[in-house]
């Protein structure tokens, strides 16, 4: 099969492909955005790919699947989320379908919900736009919380403030700030392993850790392994802290995700242990 592969420099589609490579006699050819893909394979080939641009010729005839690993995940203007997340894919979608592609996989969020911020509510918007295109499999993919990637976001970040500091904020004040944290070795297995199995029709596939912690439990988790002080901040007055620093022009976080850590998720631990790995694994 050729696959086509965007976002395919970030750690989750890098993570994939390794294992797709092991398992699989496939060719790649991987979009290349801002970074360099750290995969040295003949299968793999190497190609500048923009999302905003007229897609037709790059796409016509040549792949039999498309893995849209692309996307905006934090963006201080809340339309980056719709121009990349659900217009961006529309785009790649309707011209791989239009140039006989049957197969695509999309990865989303478990944050695909309404109510949840730009972010979350863009992904669903391309997911819902996705299901429009007669396709003869269509897998989304929506991960928890991951980690282990050295990203400098989400847990990651925790983590690398926890080591650093000794210190881990520990929230608390919101029954919807939950976490069911998944290493990026094993995301990357279970991705693997369910584009591999070619099933036909629409599979939305939520993918969580094996345990729901809330933000206390994370923090203590943290401190454990780096002998690091939990520091208990109420949610309401952290929340009101922010949005005021954002106010007056210090941005400590991206205008969403406030709504995004306490908004609704599609899927948890408890019904979706995908995971073996408990938090935080190395």
């Amino acid at each position: 099969m050729r696959i086509l592969v965007t976002g395919a420099s970030s750690p989750l589609a890098v993570g994939v492909l390794r294992q797709l490579l092991l398992n699989s006699d496939w060719e790649f050819w991987c979009g290349r955005h801002r970074n360099d893909i750290p995969l040295e394979d003949p299968r793999v080939h190497v190609i500048d790919l923009d999302l905003g641009s007229d897609l037709s010729a790059l796409l016509r005839g040549q792949f039999d699947m498309v893995l849209h690993f692309a996307g905006v995940t934090h963006a201080p203007d809340e339309v980056q989320y719709w121009k990349v997340n659900r217009d961006g894919t529309v785009r790649l979608a309707e011209a791989a379908h239009a140039n006989g592609c049957r197969h695509f996989v999309y990865i989303s969020t478990r944050c695909a919900t309404h109510g949840s911020g730009a972010y979350g509510e863009s992904k669903l918007a391309a997911e819902q736009d996705l299901q429009k295109l007669e396709w003869q499999s269509l897998l989304i993919i929506r991960p928890a919380e991951i980690y282990g990637s050295g990203s400098n976001e989400g847990i990651d970040r925790m983590l690398a403030v926890g080591r650093k500091w000794r210190i881990v904020p520990a929230l608390f004040g919101h029954e919807n700030l939950l976490f069911a944290p998944l290493h990026v070795n094993d995301f990357s297995k279970l991705a693997a392993e369910l584009i591999q199995q070619h099933s036909e029709g629409v599979r939305i596939e939520n993918v969580c850790g094996p345990e729901d912690l809330n933000g206390m439990e994370l923090a203590s988790r943290i401190g454990k392994r780096y002998r690091a002080l939990p520091l208990p901040m109420w949610w309401p007055v952290v929340a009101l802290g922010l949005k005021a620093l954002h106010a007056i022009g210090f941005e400590v976080v991206k205008p969403d995700q406030l709504t995004r850590l306490i908004g609704n998720k599609t899927a948890n631990a408890k019904t979706n242990p995908a995971a073996a790995k408990r938090f935080p694994a190395d």
